[in-house]
């Protein structure tokens, strides 16, 4: 979107202070066509500002996650991307609705509106391909509590569409993990420790002793780094994953793949 001048911005927000003074006591809310008419008035684009609502209209709320030092060190609990798109929110949600089980292997969960919600499948054949993938593709969404795509029209012809993706459970699993390959070692130190303790009153167990603290501290270090990176990785993989999707949408590549698999089942059913 393009810079605002700074004479237009001191319009913008006279005009807003204005309309705060003159809206009626506990109206929390503005009309789009009222904001538009502001926009007009302040000489903003019109096509400009519809896309800023429409993209904000696609912003989830957000939820409070859970939170701690390891946790928040580990990385982010959810993903998201948006871009602008052709078509309208009926056509894309039906193209992702008829994409995501086949080739993400994510099973619809609940549709409202200009919105749509897929989860993992948990069936036994779901299970296989979180394991190995589809046709030597990773399945990069499968460990999504839930992918949720927004999708908000800004004209006849185009949408905002925002995908965000909820990876808190992963992150706790990860966590939980570190939690407890790090109190294995530490039970590992105590069975290695105590019958030192007995040599320390002598002086001879006191090197020993802290060859083996230093020892399960650093295992402790790199397991949590390793545990940490297999984490971000994923992220990142995720995060492409869905900025590839809307590369998809944005080039209309999604129906190919689509009518492909359809071709080869069709071919197998008849057989």
């Amino acid at each position: 979107m393009a810079d605002i001048p700074r004479t237009a911005l001191e319009r913008v927000l006279a005009r807003a202070s204005e309309l705060q003074t003159t809206t009626p006591e506990g109206a929390e809310s503005v009309s789009e066509e009222r904001l538009l008419e502001i926009a007009k008035e302040v000489g903003l684009d019109l096509a400009h500002v519809r896309q800023a609502i429409a993209e904000e209209r696609a912003r989830l709320p957000m939820s409070e996650t859970e939170s701690g030092p390891m946790l928040d060190s580990l990385g982010p609990a959810a993903l998201g991307a948006q871009r602008t798109v052709p078509g309208t929110p009926d056509d894309i949600l039906r193209r992702l609705d008829a994409w995501m089980p086949r080739m993400e292997s994510l099973s619809t969960r609940r549709r409202i509106g200009d919105r749509q919600s897929w989860e993992p499948r948990h069936d036994p054949f779901g299970n296989f391909l979180r394991s190995f993938g589809v046709g030597g593709r990773r399945l990069d969404l499968v460990r999504v509590d839930q992918m949720t795509a927004s999708v908000t029209a800004v004209d006849n012809t185009r949408s905002v569409v925002r995908l965000d993706a909820d990876i808190a459970g992963m992150r706790r699993t990860q966590r939980n993990q570190a939690v407890a390959l790090m109190a294995l070692l530490v039970l590992l130190w105590g069975v290695a420790a105590v019958p030192v303790m007995f040599l320390v009153s002598t002086g001879a167990g006191t090197g020993i002793l802290a060859g083996i603290s230093a020892f399960v501290g650093g295992a402790g270090f790199f397991v949590w780094r390793a545990l940490r990176r297999a984490y971000r990785n994923s992220v990142d993989r995720m995060h492409l994953r869905l900025e590839q999707l809307l590369d998809e949408l944005e080039q209309d590549r999604l129906r190919e793949p689509l009518n492909l698999l359809q071709k080869v089942v069709g071919q197998i059913t008849a057989r």
